[in-house]
């Protein structure tokens, strides 16, 4: 009989929607039967970390100058455990975006990456960046891209898009400059409001400004907080992910779940996710997104968001193999990545 493995997850920010969203994986009727987990508030710029009974320590913190002391005590203080850590949050459009000093962050993360045993890239264009910024300092990688539950969104029914009616395009998620839609908003300046409706979803710091900086546009609407996704992407016949970077998206897995096709930035994890069911865009600017819109082709909006709700039918089945793996992979063995 397999033992069942015990683990800790180490979260600094309950905040974040999509990295607690992602750590539910680990209830799932399938993985939980292998690994007792339970989930544990840190402080990972104090210097001394705490000591855990645990076969399995996950990190889901992005690694800091400021975070190296509390790594390295980690790694010392536990020296049975095996420490996984899951790179939610930097990428190569981050990275661009972000950091003054490229050279002096690389020398960071390639002192972090040392201290872990495995790490998890989630999407494939993370996980080449990666293997270029850290060399040989990079541990075992694994490629899973995250999973947050069906949600309902198998069951929207799929738009019913009619060419001479109005295109509703959503968008949702934070209010913040990760998420572009500042230049989304812009862009609809540049559409027609008898063909395009924008319909935004979410809440954040930018919240002021994006109202303000859609007043007098009668095509955009705010939805509020989005608490259920599937009430959301049922309104909507398109979804829009103008991100500025995005190591995943999300987003970009739930229209999918929900039938819907997809325009994506061309950042990141996001051009992964449109294959067969949207478009990747260039959506620096918002004449090249308000040209990307435009370039939608109607007559076959149902079909790629069928496409994409079909590739998704056995993702969760996927994402599950994909841990149960790196669970079972001893250090001696080569780590093993899965596309979707």
């Amino acid at each position: 009989m397999t033992k069942r493995l015990t683990a800790v997850q180490l979260l600094d920010d309950f905040g974040l929607g999509g990295v607690t969203k992602a750590m539910s994986i680990f209830d799932n009727p399938h993985v939980a039967p292998r690994i007792a987990s339970t989930t544990v508030p840190v402080a990972p710029r104090s210097r001394l970390a705490p000591v855990f009974d645990a076969d399995l320590i996950f990190t889901h913190f992005p690694p800091s100058w400021q975070t190296l002391p509390f790594l390295a005590s980690l790694r010392l203080r536990n020296p049975r455990a095996r420490i996984i850590h899951v790179e939610h949050s930097y990428c190569r459009s981050w990275e661009a975006l972000k950091v003054p000093w490229p050279r002096r962050f690389r020398v960071m993360l390639r002192l972090a990456l040392r201290l872990f045993d495995d790490v998890v890239a989630v999407s494939h264009d993370q996980a080449d960046w990666l293997r270029e910024v850290a060399g040989k300092a990079l541990p075992r990688l694994h490629v899973i891209h995250p999973w947050s539950g069906v949600q309902g969104l198998d069951t929207v029914a799929a738009p019913r898009i009619d060419p001479g009616h109005r295109l509703i395009i959503g968008a949702y998620g934070r209010y913040c400059e990760q998420k572009g839609f500042d230049v989304l908003i812009d862009a609809a300046r540049l559409l027609d409001p008898d063909h395009f409706m924008i319909v935004l979803g979410g809440f954040g710091p930018d919240e002021a400004m994006l109202h303000q900086r859609a007043a007098g546009l009668r095509h955009i609407r705010f939805a509020g907080k989005i608490e259920r996704p599937s009430d959301f992407l049922g309104l909507v016949d398109v979804v829009a992910i103008p991100s500025r970077w995005e190591p995943f998206g999300q987003v970009a897995a739930e229209a999918k779940l929900a039938g819907r096709s997809i325009v994506v930035a061309n950042v990141d994890g996001l051009p992964e996710q449109a294959t067969g069911c949207g478009i990747v865009a260039d959506c620096s600017t918002p004449a090249l997104l308000a040209d990307a819109l435009r370039s939608l082709p109607a007559e076959r909006l149902i079909e790629l968001g069928t496409h994409g709700r079909t590739g998704m039918q056995d993702a969760e089945a996927t994402r599950v193999a994909a841990w149960l793996r790196l669970i079972d992979d001893q250090p001696n063995q080569p780590a093993r990545t899965f596309r979707r």
